[in-house]
């Protein structure tokens, strides 16, 4: 018997639920759509942001290379400046550049800080060559050392550097002894090297005529520093437009968020809603 009414109860209960569902079943709903709204409106934030993170680092890659095209055109400046007076240069004093295509990065950096020691080297030695010449203590210590006052000595590792590229030095009498003038030859021919190691594979992303042998005239390093100049200005262009993009993918995050947001609280209200029923 009392099995019977717990049945009956039972049949009860679940016809009471039934009832209550029903009446609230549509607001129930209601909330469910609202939280798929809300998760889909997130979905297109994270996407919307995703693609302006994707901007934000196209942007760095692009403010990179422009500042190895600046590096590139201050090389060729510095270039000229070695150069003096003279209009042109023999590109086979800079050495043999034929390796220059088949080159890593790291094996080019390698080169390019070796090169910028001894620059500071010869320059170095240049000044002091240039102060014994007036004698003094500086000519005493250059004479003690060369032989000659307004002399200083090239050290064996540079020769050494000059002799296994092929590069020009005055090397006449005593090799490695330079003078004023002779060190402006060993600097002219460093800076040149230099400069066809940063600016080799620049030139040939942007299919700039780079020569490589016959001579290199102030002219053609002109003609070169203008074509880089005008890749330098694409660049900066294609710079403006990917942060057009970045600013159009933040304003449809921060609205597909403020979707999201409003959705939920839409959602929450009508669960308070349902439960105060």
């Amino acid at each position: 018997m009392t099995e019977g009414v717990n049945n009956n109860q039972n049949a009860t209960s679940i016809g009471a639920t039934q009832n209550v569902s029903a009446g609230s079943v549509n607001s129930h709903f209601g909330c469910s759509v609202q939280f798929m709204y809300a998760q889909l409106q997130m979905e297109l934030a994270q996407s919307n942001k995703e693609r302006a993170l994707q901007k934000i680092d196209a942007i760095r890659m692009q403010q990179a290379e422009s500042a190895a095209i600046t590096d590139a055109i201050n090389q060729l400046r510095n270039l000229k400046t070695a150069m003096g007076d003279e209009d042109e240069v023999s590109i086979s004093d800079f050495g043999d550049l034929s390796q220059l295509s088949g080159m890593t990065e790291e094996e080019r950096n390698a080169e390019l800080n070796t090169i910028n020691g001894y620059l500071n080297e010869a320059r170095t030695s240049q000044q002091q060559a240039k102060l014994g010449e007036k004698g003094g203590e500086q000519g005493s210590a250059n004479e003690q050392i060369s032989g000659e006052k307004e002399s200083t000595m090239m050290s064996v590792e540079m020769e050494n550097y000059f002799k296994s590229k092929g590069m020009a030095y005055d090397d006449a009498g005593k090799s490695r002894r330079q003078n004023a003038d002779e060190w402006n030859e060993a600097i002219l021919s460093l800076e040149g090297r230099k400069t066809y190691l940063e600016v080799y594979d620049m030139c040939q992303k942007y299919d700039i005529d780079l020569p490589m042998d016959g001579d290199l005239t102030t002219e053609r390093i002109d003609t070169i520093i203008a074509s880089l100049e005008s890749a330098q200005e694409e660049v900066g262009s294609d710079i403006q437009q990917q942060m057009v993009f970045i600013q159009d993918y933040m304003g449809q995050y921060n609205s597909y968020t403020q979707g999201s947001s409003s959705a939920i609280s839409d959602a929450n209200d009508t669960l308070k809603s349902i439960v105060t029923r």
